[in-house]
């Protein structure tokens, strides 16, 4: 009521002031020049600047079902939803979670299993707004000629990144195989450093993830267990502070808006959306053709459809409970976060 009051009196008094003018160009003599002041309806009608768009800094870590991210920002989407996006990339989704909390990002791309491990060690209002892709084979362990199955492994030198969705990968093939984690040797790096260590043959087997499954397998590995025997379990998700965005989703909207259009631009025209998406991952754009074969890239319709409703919770719950369960019984949280808590779907709904 006060804002109002007081560009109430500004205009009373402009008014006063227009007609003082006017009065005394009226009654002043010959010698006196008009006023050469434009009159308030001329500067009424211009144009007003335009908003400047929001400033949103994303932490990512160089993975194959960002590719929506990908092509959003180099389409020039984001600045066409009026949004000035900065991306950052880090080694490790984890990583993203760090930067996240430290405020050094606005948004966080990263997995449910970081999630549920940020959320089950700490006090935190991070939570995932919108799921970007699921790993279906995307994740991988790979080995040396001679190791045939995940059994082979005891007493091999494997590379993994300790606490991360790869060790998650690692641990699930070994209980499938019924071997003991005790019976290999881990060595802890980046996915990124595994693939890399692999590739150099300084390890055994990597669990890694694309581009570097596709790049081990073009020099003497291959594959011997993937996240496809895991479904849905390897999900990546954008995740915010839920005090910001209850402060004001906007920016959010328009950003899961924009990324929903790099999905449409790669499901509609790939040969287009090959090229851009392999300058990110350093790839040719056949290399990405055949990484995009293991992932599932999730647009808009399918988030509705994974969150389902206020009533009737989704599938993506279920998967997030699964994740929850397996970092409890691998003692990666210190409790079981409840898997309700992590999600907030009004924006995707």
């Amino acid at each position: 009521m006060k804002r109002r009051t007081v560009l109430q009196e500004l205009g009373a008094a402009l008014a006063c002031l227009a007609l003082s003018v006017g009065c005394s160009n009226r009654d002043g003599g010959p010698d006196q020049a008009p006023s050469a002041a434009p009159a308030p309806r001329e500067r009424a009608g211009a144009t007003a600047p335009p908003a400047e768009p929001a400033k949103l800094t994303v932490g990512h870590d160089l993975w194959i079902g960002y590719s929506g991210v990908f092509l959003a920002n180099e389409l020039g989407y984001f600045k066409q939803a009026g949004l000035d996006v900065a991306l950052k990339p880090f080694s490790n989704p984890g990583d993203t979670l760090a930067a996240l909390a430290s405020s050094q990002v606005d948004v966080g791309l990263t997995t449910l299993q970081n999630l549920a491990v940020l959320n089950g060690n700490s006090e935190t209002d991070v939570v995932a707004i919108a799921l970007v892709d699921s790993s279906n084979g995307a994740d991988a362990v790979v080995a040396k000629d001679g190791i045939a199955s995940m059994a082979d492994l005891k007493g091999k030198t494997v590379a993994l990144t300790l606490g991360e969705v790869n060790h998650m990968l690692f641990l699930f093939g070994l209980e499938k195989s019924g071997v003991s984690p005790d019976a290999v040797k881990i060595t802890s790096m980046s996915a990124d450093d595994a693939g890399a260590a692999f590739v150099a043959g300084k390890v055994d087997a990597a669990v890694t993830w694309e581009p570097w499954i596709t790049k081990a397998t073009k020099n003497g590995g291959h594959v011997i267990f993937t996240s496809a025997s895991m479904p849905d379990t390897i999900t990546n998700s954008v995740v915010v502070h839920k005090a910001k965005l209850e402060a004001g989703s906007g920016a959010y909207t328009k950003f899961i808006g924009a990324i929903d259009r790099g999905v449409q631009t790669l499901r509609s025209e790939p040969d287009k959306a090959y090229p851009i998406i392999g300058k990110y991952l350093n790839a040719s754009p056949e290399d990405v053709k055949g990484m995009l074969a293991g992932d599932k890239i999730y647009d808009l319709a399918d988030n509705k459809r994974l969150f389902g409703s206020a009533e009737a919770a989704g599938p993506v719950y279920a998967s997030m409970k699964s994740v929850v369960d397996f970092a409890v019984q691998s003692k990666l949280v210190k409790k079981a976060p409840a898997p309700a808590s992590m999600f907030d779907g009004r924006l995707v709904r």
